[in-house]
């Protein structure tokens, strides 16, 4: 791969990993991968790292245990995942591991202090900044092994401004600096040699401190939790990793506090975190506006529109001619992926019919209207052919009320006061 190719290949790398709301790793679908020295069994995915691109005092010993799969997660996207294996060294069985950090082979006991994955300050391959704790940590994984009671292993810490270490006993180091911890352990889903069983994991992250001022995040993956054990058989294939951050939206306020049925006007919103996970799948989410009845209940709310997006924006609505006059009305937000709803508007809207009081129906011409009151509960029907609404023989009581006809295939909304 050439200079030019490398430079074009990082960038929109480093854009598709942006792409999702907040930081996420780069090169998460492992698509894009290179050599870090001149043979065929050196290569690793861009930003991520396993035995080939390790330091320390044991690197002789090691062998290639990954490389890249087209086999991939259901649903996917992309046309390659990442495989990592166990193998043996002198005897010993070495587990498949990869990092977005960088490997330390300083023993050759499996569990030794010596050997670890950490964060390297000093050299941007092997690190990914972060300033945000996200609310968890997904992947999708397929881990084929012969015993159906070991597990494999999913971890990740977001510390502060050090080069920290994940050591094999599942502390770290310096254990000061770390700000939020998610551990994945799961066992197989497939046996070895049989199939490819995919499982999507998710990881919450624990934000137990002691330190609160994220810097970066340290992310591995082994086939085996306990350094050693398992068997040359087992691996592990890793796909489309992304971090999840804790969604909201937020309606602002309405400019128009009046408005008339058939009224248009804009809705301008504020949405936040992980909408539409793309290693979920599932329908794009939908922002839609919704309008109270005239008291302000949302039990049944009406409609007014919707849009397709994951990001802030705004929504153009109309508010329905078949509505109710009234002065309580209130407008809020729902997603559908992530489902929420927002708070309302927070103050009431007045909608009036375009009709003026007073004004009465064709003469000569059957009209049956329907008499609700301000709350928008029905209470009668009248018909009449003299243009006169006489509502005497409803026997309302004093205050005012909307009807509702039919004129000219027309709706017509009119308020009329019973004194």
């Amino acid at each position: 791969m050439n200079r030019l190719f490398m430079a074009i290949a990082l960038c929109l790398v480093c854009m598709a990993g942006r792409a999702q709301f907040g930081i996420q790793f780069e090169n998460r679908g492992f698509e894009e991968w290179a050599n870090f020295g001149n043979t065929a069994n050196t290569i690793e995915p861009l930003h991520w790292h396993s035995t080939m691109s390790a330091d320390g005092s044991f690197t002789g010993f090691l062998s290639q245990q990954m490389e890249p799969s087209s086999i991939t997660r259901p649903g996917s996207t992309g046309a390659k995942s990442a495989r990592i294996w166990a193998n043996s060294i002198l005897g010993i069985v070495a587990n498949g591991n990869m990092t977005n950090g960088r490997m330390h082979a300083g023993s050759m006991t499996p569990s030794g202090s010596n050997n670890y994955v950490y964060t390297q300050r000093a050299d941007s391959r092997f690190n990914t900044p972060i300033s945000v704790v996200p609310d968890s940590l997904t992947a999708w994984v397929c881990f084929r092994c012969s015993n159906p009671y070991q597990t494999a292993q999913l971890r990740s810490a977001i510390h502060g401004d050090a080069d920290l270490k994940a050591m094999a006993n599942s502390t770290f180091d310096p254990d000061n600096k770390v700000v939020a911890t998610a551990t994945a352990n799961f066992t197989r889903t497939s046996e070895a040699g049989v199939d490819y069983q995919w499982r999507r994991i998710s990881m919450p992250f624990n934000a137990n401190g002691p330190c609160d001022d994220p810097r970066y995040i340290l992310f591995s993956v082994t086939t085996n939790n306990v350094p050693g054990e398992g068997a040359i058989s087992d691996e592990l294939f890793l796909d489309d990793v992304l971090l999840v951050y804790r969604p909201s939206i937020e309606i602002d306020p309405i400019v128009q506090d009046h408005l008339q049925l058939g009224e248009s006007f804009s809705i301008t919103f504020r949405l936040q975190g992980t909408m539409s996970p793309e290693n979920l799948g599932g329908a794009p989410n939908q922002v839609i506006a919704q309008l109270s009845s005239s008291n302000g209940s949302f039990s049944n709310p009406t409609e007014l529109g919707r849009i397709t997006t994951n990001v802030s924006g705004s929504l153009n609505v109309q508010i329905p001619g078949s509505m109710l006059p009234g002065e309580h009305y209130r407008i809020r937000l729902v997603t559908t992926n992530y489902p929420m709803i927002s708070q309302d508007n927070g103050t009431d809207l007045s909608i009036q019919s375009n009709v003026e009081i007073g004004e009465t129906p064709m003469e000569n011409e059957l009209v049956t209207m329907e008499i609700f009151d301000l709350t928008g509960r029905k209470v009668g029907m009248l018909s009449t052919t003299s243009g006169v609404l006489d509502s005497s023989v409803l026997h309302l009581v004093p205050g005012l009320y909307i009807a509702k006809y039919q004129k000219n295939s027309q709706q017509v909304v009119q308020k009329f006061l019973v004194q």
